[in-house]
């Protein structure tokens, strides 16, 4: 039995399944009708190049996650930092630059859609009761990903960053009014326009990098009914510019397909719902 050293599926040592040499995960996607992957694990130290060759092969965009490692897994992560992610993230982030998201040129991997800068914080750094930390973490690590772009040179095709959160109620958050996910994308969005009120000093103007290179993004196993009433009408009074996905989307407890179609036609009839992760291809 083939052994994979940990849960980076973008690595060489996942190509047998991945690969059209292989399984053909990426072409199976692909004929089912998707045009995207999301992913979780990320080890900087592999090369990602050849996995996103074969996506962009395949007409598929990828959404690669910073794996949890550096911020709560790792020696010195960002829990016993003050929630201050820039160190870590930033050395982690430019090992990926190095490694396949960019090319020689410069230019970031045309396959590459969105980085996601981590999933789910809210639950985990340290949790939702605090958003201040959790917010402080997110614009440190933002602002370290920007400083590694400009150190290791990168100039074109550049996507955009999201941070997926949970689809929790924060009620620690100002102006959530109860609803899921909001909250959070509200905390970060001062944050990011304030960093010093969080207890951060940033190296970048992190108002710009949210205006013109930010999406939003949220995971769920709510179906389609709930989108709207629990989520889209209060995201899209405070976010009328900001794009939004789900990163995660599958209710177990309905009809599957039946609820797809339905959360698609919900997307196409949405300013910012740009679309939906299927959790998840096994």
């Amino acid at each position: 039995k083939g052994h994979l050293p940990n849960d980076d599926f973008m690595a060489d040592s996942a190509k047998a399944q991945w690969s059209s040499s292989g399984r053909g995960d990426l072409a199976i996607m692909k004929q089912l009708g998707a045009n995207a992957v999301r992913l979780y694990g990320n080890d900087p130290r592999e090369d990602h190049k050849p996995f996103l060759d074969e996506a962009e092969k395949q007409g598929l965009g990828v959404i690669p996650g910073m794996s949890d490692y550096p911020y709560t897994q790792m020696e010195g992560n960002c829990m016993t930092t003050d929630f201050n992610c820039y160190s870590q993230i930033k050395e982690q982030y430019l090992s990926n630059l190095k490694n396949g998201f960019l090319d020689d040129h410069g230019a970031y991997h045309p396959a590459l859609k969105y980085i996601i800068v981590i999933n789910e914080p809210d639950l985990k750094i340290p949790g939702i009761t605090s958003p201040v930390k959790f917010s402080r973490a997110l614009v440190s690590a933002i602002d370290a990903m920007v400083d590694a772009e400009k150190e290791a040179g990168a100039t074109g095709n550049l996507p955009n960053f999201t941070v997926t959160f949970s689809f929790g109620v924060c009620t620690a958050c100002s102006g959530a009014d109860g609803k899921p996910s909001v909250g959070q994308m509200l905390e970060l969005r001062r944050a990011m326009q304030s960093p010093s009120d969080f207890g951060y000093t940033a190296q970048n103007d992190l108002a710009s990098i949210y205006k013109t290179r930010f999406t939003n993004s949220f995971n769920t196993n709510n179906p389609a009914a709930d989108m709207k009433p629990l989520f889209l009408d209060s995201y899209e009074a405070n976010f009328p510019d900001v794009p939004v996905f789900i990163g995660e989307y599958h209710a177990p407890h309905v009809a599957v397909g039946e609820d797809l179609e339905k959360v698609l036609d919900v997307a196409s009839k949405s300013p910012v719902l740009v679309g939906i992760a299927f959790f998840e291809f096994q």
